[in-house]
């Protein structure tokens, strides 16, 4: 039997019943990372036009239903084609971030394309000029792919988005339910695989509440760590900009470039001296052992927590402390009441708005009365905008004075606390309440602790931790002490790696014609074979006849049972031999030509969190091959392969 290949992202041949047939595979982008696609790159023959398409084709198909994007660049593969043309020439990549689709919320300036910051009065506003965040990702080698939808004037929150959209931005996991705020399209957008990574800012929660609403990494980072020259704040004394991204490792690489000192934000000036060579080298797989994590539990009590949201904080306490963390809990602030949440001052809203509008175009609003004669506005925030436009400046407003004091003093009691009990960090969920229904802004609680990092001014993490209900995600924060953004993503990955919680979302799954969507579905097993690695000789294996059945779902769930036929039919713990059985997750590598199995749960408990890569090919029937790395066998000199062969249920 010829076995032809499907890797690589190559073009193949098969055969269908009697008429032949010419498929070119679509780059596989479903969740790719990453150093997935530049290996791709590196081996060939992807090219960055064919990824950008087939995150165009991504939005294409599926942002009607969740209105993530406002804008999707029109010159996105121009610059793909710039890219091929370079590495075409030198056989190298032209930086850290080549080829790489990025999503950018819509309060940061792009050259050429609109900024709206979710608001009606400034559509059709294009800047000439990039935001330094952005300048920086285009110097690195990404494609800036499209804007995606916020909150109006980023005033949102873990409800629902108020924007320029008609409509409500969607949850992709559970679609009548909110994406988080502000960055909401940039969440929705990464959770549906309509591009790599993503521009956020964080004021009050609006990076950590989408990632948490979305299975999403997301990182608040220390003030000031990321230039916002370019970007439409809401109060400077709180403004982040940040990274958010399906994986750690993905979110350290985005922080590489564009962290550091900007002459255009005077306040990065601070950064000097404080951003380590690299954050990815911060990515250990024990690199929670022998941290000393403080439980939060003053800001998630029990009797204001859904019981769900706590049995997943527990889990990861659990998880943590198996990783090698040392669990404080509870960690008590003793006046942590005396620091409750904050609103911004109207006065700083005011001039944080103004400041931006001062360097639109003449024929858009200048200050906040003139935006309010517009009319162009969402009702939710018009009683917001009217006491903001009243407001005076902030250096004659007590209440910023007020507010300023009284978080200085937040961050000693903060400080000594944690001091004291030796403590690296704080742990708690993002919100102790899963995500809300679009439009109930009121009557349900959310549950958020957002606000005690804001007050703090210091950066916290976010990384999926589970789901709800209905397949509603929840993510777990973990704060720490300012420039402490190696120990937060040490922690961070080394989580991410115990558990791997993050599932796609089933809203938008693989197209038709891409390979994931090939492996989609229920597969019975045929054959098992043994494979001479050297000279691709098979024969029968050793073991017998068997029987079996193999699941690949497209919100990346899998399972895998197979029974040698005939076998005594009881399971003990004891004897399994002749039946296996393990479920977890599925990814494809397709640089490498195969799938990795990651095993949440086996049979065999000593390979329950193992993940095992599974080479794939296609016969002439359309039947799968799914074939073990090479191997020798105790007692054997040449290297053999196991190889499961599958055929797929109508």
């Amino acid at each position: 039997m010829r076995l032809l290949r499907l890797a690589r992202f190559a073009v193949i041949s098969f055969v269908i019943g009697h008429s032949s047939l010419v498929l070119s595979a679509a780059v596989p982008v479903e969740e790719v990372t990453i150093e997935q696609l530049q290996a791709a790159y590196l081996s060939g023959p992807v090219t960055v036009r064919e990824v950008v398409q087939a995150h165009l084709d991504r939005i294409a198909a599926y942002d009607a239903k969740l209105g993530a994007i406002i804008t999707v660049n029109p010159r996105a593969l121009a610059d793909a084609d710039a890219l091929d043309a370079a590495f075409k020439a030198t056989g190298k990549l032209v930086g850290p971030l080549h080829g790489i689709p990025v999503l950018v919320k819509d309060n940061y300036d792009v050259a050429g394309l609109q900024t709206t910051g979710g608001s009606a009065a400034l559509l059709g506003w294009v800047p000439a000029k990039d935001s330094t965040a952005v300048a920086k990702l285009r110097a690195a080698g990404a494609v800036i792919l499209a804007k995606t939808t916020m909150s109006e004037w980023a005033r949102g929150g873990l409800d629902n988005i108020n924007s320029v959209l008609p409509g409500f931005a969607r949850n992709p996991y559970n679609l009548p339910y909110a994406t988080g705020g502000s960055s909401g399209g940039t969440g929705s957008g990464l959770a549906a695989s309509f591009g790599v990574v993503g521009l956020g800012s964080d004021t009050f929660g609006s990076i950590r509440n989408p990632s948490s609403n979305n299975a999403l990494v997301g990182l608040r980072p220390s003030w000031a760590l990321v230039s916002r020259a370019g970007m439409v704040g809401l109060y400077d004394a709180r403004d982040t900009a940040g990274p958010m991204a399906r994986t750690v490792t993905d979110l350290a690489k985005l922080l590489d470039v564009i962290a550091g000192v900007d002459p255009a934000d005077p306040a990065t000036a601070g950064t000097a001296g404080k951003i380590p060579a690299s954050y990815t080298v911060s990515l250990k797989k024990d690199g929670a052992r022998g941290k000393r994590l403080g439980v939060l539990r003053q800001a998630f009590p029990a009797d204001k927590s859904d019981p769900q949201v706590l049995a997943l904080i527990d889990r990861a306490i659990a998880d943590l402390k198996a990783a090698g963390a040392e669990i404080v809990d509870p960690f008590v602030i003793p006046e942590f009441a005396r620091f409750p949440s904050q609103s911004h001052p109207q006065s700083e809203v005011r001039a944080a708005i103004e400041r931006y509008l001062a360097t639109t175009g003449a024929d858009f609003p200048k200050t906040l009365p003139d935006l309010l004669a517009t009319k162009k506005y969402h009702a939710l925030h018009e009683n917001g905008l009217i006491a903001a436009s009243k407001a005076p400046k902030p250096e004659v407003d007590p209440n910023v004075a007020k507010l300023l004091e009284s978080e200085a003093a937040m961050r000693v009691a903060y400080q000594q606390a944690m001091d004291a009990a030796n403590v690296d960090a704080l742990i708690l969920p993002v919100a102790s309440y899963p995500p809300k229904l679009n439009g109930d802004r009121n009557t349900t609680p959310t549950g958020a602790t957002t606000w005690i990092a804001s007050g703090l001014h210091w950066p916290a993490a976010t990384v999926p931790m589970g789901y709800t209900y209905d397949h509603l995600p929840s993510g777990l924060q973990i704060i720490g002490r300012p420039w402490s953004e190696p120990t937060l993503l040490e922690i961070a990955y080394a989580y991410e790696q115990a558990t791997h919680h993050r599932v796609p979302p089933a809203a938008s799954p693989p197209l038709a014609g891409t390979l994931a969507a090939r492996l989609i579905g229920v597969w019975k097993l045929v054959a098992i074979r043994d494979r001479d690695t050297a000279t691709g000789v098979e024969t029968p294996a050793a073991r017998g006849p068997e029987d079996g059945q193999l699941l690949y779902a497209a919100n990346g769930r899998m399972s895998v049972q197979i029974i040698r036929t005939g076998r005594d039919p009881k399971i003990t713990k004891a004897d399994a031999d002749g039946f296996s059985s393990y479920l977890g997750t599925w990814k494809l590598l397709p640089a490498e030509g195969c799938v990795i199995h990651q095993q949440d749960g086996n049979l065999n408990q000593s390979q329950a969190g193992q993940a095992v890569k599974r080479y794939y090919s296609f016969d002439e029937k359309g039947w799968l091959s799914l074939a073990t790395p090479p191997r020798k066998r105790e007692g054997e000199t040449k290297e053999t392969q196991s190889v499961f062969v599958w055929e797929k249920y109508p």
